[in-house]
């Protein structure tokens, strides 16, 4: 008994050793100037951006790889992700513009990286926008695992072809949801996905529920999108219904634009809330044989004006 109770004890312990040097592992306060790069262009030119890398004073020593990627976005919240050349497919992708003066940097602590971001836009580029991302990540180590334990920090590169044509336009791919439970409340959702040449700011959807008549009986409205919406993304919205509705049929209509009024999609659907209501079948009137109704009758009054006659003669043939 008293050597398991040693050993819980020395078990224990070590978790908890273990668990401090968990939380004491050196954690890089990785800091970057210059984390956003929005630059109106012109076609054949070529521009520079500095880009400022820097650790704490009391992090460990680290090196850190910088790569030009794809602009990519997350469908769930917008955020911009890093594309690798196979995923990156995009028209309007700037990564092959994109050169940077130093694709690793070594900092020691408390040290500061500077780094140069060459943008060689070419002639024959016209009409929107250019996108990329420039992603800055703890480099690998010759065993493939992260040098340091650093923040990833992804750029966006935002480009503008000057003189260009610009096409704001979207597309609502998906609505919904088919069914909802009667007097519960919902979300109603829709993906919707930028199908101009160019990115924008605060999309909104407002979404609109009319029943079998026509009435409105529930709106809701989403806040501005913070995040830009780049050419080719796709990202959710949702909006939550708090009351419910009651069993019956109904028409989803989703809006999404900006509040200038600017409209770039609708879309709508069918709400079925609860289930679809059976009716039931009305028998059918059984069939009648046709033909006989008339002869029926005139045997009947034959029968009995036979039988009135075979009285009057007192039954006797």
């Amino acid at each position: 008994m008293k050597r398991n109770t040693c050993r819980n004890i020395v078990v224990i312990g070590l978790g908890l050793i273990i668990a401090v040097a968990m939380i004491a592992a050196p954690s890089h306060a990785l800091r970057v100037e210059g984390a956003r790069i929005s630059l109106d262009v012109e076609p054949g030119k070529t521009y520079t951006y500095p880009i400022g890398i820097s650790i704490n004073a009391n992090d460990s020593e680290t090196t850190l790889a910088i790569d030009v990627l794809g602009f990519g976005q997350m469908p769930a919240d917008g955020t911009y992700k890093g594309l690798d050349a196979s995923a990156d497919t995009s028209p309007y992708t700037a990564r092959p513009f994109i050169t940077v003066d130093k694709p690793t940097v070594h900092l020691k602590p408390g040290e500061r990286a500077d780094v140069t971001a060459t943008i060689a836009v070419p002639a024959g580029t016209k009409d929107g926008g250019r996108y990329a991302i420039i992603l800055i990540h703890p480099a690998t180590s010759a065993s493939g695992a992260p040098a340091a334990f650093a923040t990833a920090v992804a750029i966006p590169v935002f480009l503008t072809v000057k003189g260009g044509q610009l096409t704001e336009a979207g597309e609502i791919t998906a609505i919904g949801p088919a069914s909802v439970d009667p007097g519960q409340a919902f979300e109603v959702f829709a993906t919707f996905k930028n199908t101009g040449n160019y990115h924008y700011y605060g999309a909104m959807i407002n979404t609109t529920i009319t029943d079998a008549s026509g009435a409105v009986v529930a709106t809701a409205v989403t806040k501005p999108f913070e995040k830009a919406i780049v050419p080719g993304q796709a990202v959710n919205f949702t909006n939550e219904l708090a009351v419910g509705l009651p069993r019956g049929t109904y028409i989803i209509k989703a809006k999404v634009g900006q509040q200038d009024g600017t409209v770039f999609a609708e879309k709508t659907a069918a709400l079925q809330v609860g289930s679809v209501a059976t009716a039931r079948p009305t028998p059918a009137p059984s069939p009648k044989t046709p033909g006989f109704g008339l002869p029926m009758a005139i045997l009947g009054i034959l029968a009995v004006f036979i039988g009135t006659l075979w009285q009057r003669k007192g039954g006797k043939p």
